[in-house]
């Protein structure tokens, strides 16, 4: 213990407990910058730290400004009636699809308004868990992952870990033996090697086999558990026997790093914050993410010979595992909740680059994912919450067909001239103040600017890979993966569509 407690101090200094407003409040603390695996390169260079705040003062007078004249009838105004055939068209279908949108806003934040994460259970009542560590390539930052993983708040001869090296080329399986022999007196420990790199669901399929406890918590091999994440993850399981699986809350570990990471931090803060906490509601979760998922034992040893051969377009599918595992729990009727107490940290990508990478290997697997869900949507497969829950996933399918039809559109328009993009502009500028409403209630914290310069980037950036990966599907390669080196981050979470609130 003296070890664990020496290399994780963050851990042992954690509040012991939390409950109902009082959890959500403890954790928007940013702290990720202290966690272990966060060294110096992600921390903020003085001069941006000093240049922060005349940034973020810059940004909200340009919005002010764009949205204003937009919005107020600068360059032409919003003559509908005098525009080109092309202008009226593009507003007949954006005009429906944002009252639509406002009106599916507010049920949704109304029901974000009332969430709370259920208590924790007494320690008498906590159940065996088995917590999987699939890595490949990943360095010392899996020794990190499972060093927090055993210096959990939870009780020592209920816990098990199994670190699975998935064929990795550079010393992640050196580091998960560090990690064995440092955690070893602590929890019980096993760790595996895959014969080569088989891909993440053949390592975790490997893990539950393994397994032998009452609940599998998932983490991946970036993932810095909070001390008290795993009481709080399984609690919901213990106190309503309907639930199936169990979303954790991923937030940045860099966030300071990039730009990137700044859009990022506010990112997973709506996704999760906000989008699974409106989807607690009616228990419609619809992705626990790969970076903390908690699954009933018997329920997914039941499901993973199907879920390991899953098959789309005639070929394995190897990422999306997390919403692919959701989807087979949601259609054998269990709900599926989310645990704002149940903190995890995640090493996001810092580039670019390796965001596009990322967020396309999420898209192809959220759209795959959303058909194979279309496909039972509308039997009777559970009882309680069937219509709320079929109402948000027609509203998501919105959100991926018609966005972008609507910035081809208007992108079209305004480069012959024939549409004002400041009107585009400003709507995207209010509906982002809306969002960063949203994050400032939950974090308290000035970061809600970023959304308003994000919002822009997404559009101006980020819009084209939704199009892209459909017309893609058939490519079913890991992106982050592919040179043999620790790369951006493996957290999946392919049920997180951009925007992220939608």
């Amino acid at each position: 213990m003296t070890t664990l407690r020496t290399i994780l101090p963050d851990a042992f200094n954690r509040t012991e407990s939390f409950g109902g407003e009082t959890a959500a409040r403890a954790h928007r603390k940013d702290d990720a910058e202290r966690l272990p695996g966060c060294d110096a390169a992600h921390q903020p260079a003085a001069a941006w730290t000093f240049a922060e705040p005349l940034v973020k003062a810059l940004i909200v007078s340009g919005v002010l400004l764009i949205a204003a004249w937009g919005l107020l009838g600068g360059a032409g105004g919003l003559e509908i009636t005098s525009a080109s055939r092309g202008e009226r068209i593009f507003w007949w279908i954006a005009g429906p699809y944002a009252m639509l949108t406002a009106i599916a806003m507010v049920w949704r934040v109304g029901l974000w308004l009332r969430y709370r994460p259920m208590p924790a259970v007494e320690e008498a009542l906590l159940p065996s868990v088995s917590v999987i560590v699939p890595a490949y390539n990943e360095g010392r930052l899996v020794r990190d992952a499972i060093m927090a993983a055993a210096a959990s708040d939870y009780p020592g001869d209920r816990l098990e870990i199994i670190a699975i090296d998935d064929g990795s080329t550079d010393d992640t399986w050196r580091q998960i033996q560090a990690a064995s022999d440092s955690v070893g007196g602590r929890v019980r420990i096993h760790v595996l090697q895959q014969p080569r790199n088989m891909g993440k669901r053949e390592a975790l399929y490997r893990g539950f086999r393994e397994a032998r406890g009452d609940v599998f918590v998932t983490i991946d091999s970036d993932s810095i558990l909070a001390r008290d994440a795993l009481r709080h993850a399984v609690s919901p399981l213990v106190r309503d026997p309907a639930i199936g699986c169990v979303a954790g809350c991923v937030r940045v570990l860099n966030p300071r790093q990039s730009i990137m990471t700044r859009f990022l931090k506010c990112y997973f803060s709506l996704s999760f914050d906000f989008v699974r906490a409106y989807q607690n509601a009616f228990r419609g979760v619809f992705c626990t993410p790969g970076a903390l998922s908690v699954y009933r034992a018997d329920a997914a040893r039941a499901l993973a010979d199907e879920w390991l051969n899953q098959r789309f377009l005639g070929r394995t599918c190897t990422t999306g595992e997390d919403r692919a595992m959701t989807n087979l729990f949601l259609r054998e009727g269990w709900q599926t909740a989310y645990q704002s107490s149940a903190v995890v940290h995640c090493k996001m990508p810092h580039t670019y680059a390796d965001v596009v990478k990322m967020f396309l290997r999420w898209a192809r697997s959220n759209i795959r994912e959303t058909i194979f869900l279309y496909r039972f949507l509308f039997k009777p497969f559970r009882e309680r919450h069937l219509t709320a829950f079929r109402v948000n996933m027609l509203l998501v399918l919105l959100a991926l067909v018609l966005p972008p039809i609507l910035i081809a559109q208007s992108l079209t328009l305004a480069s012959i001239g024939q549409i004002c993009s400041l009107h585009q502009l400003a709507l995207v500028f209010v509906f982002a103040s809306i969002m960063a409403g949203i994050y400032y209630r939950n974090e308290r914290d000035s970061d809600w600017v970023w959304l308003l310069l994000y919002k822009l980037f997404w559009v101006a950036c980020l819009s084209w890979i939704l199009p892209y990966a459909a017309l893609t599907l058939h490519n079913t390669k890991w992106l982050t993966r592919e040179k043999g080196d620790a790369g951006p981050s493996d957290t999946s979470l392919s049920g997180v569509t951009e925007p992220a609130y939608v």
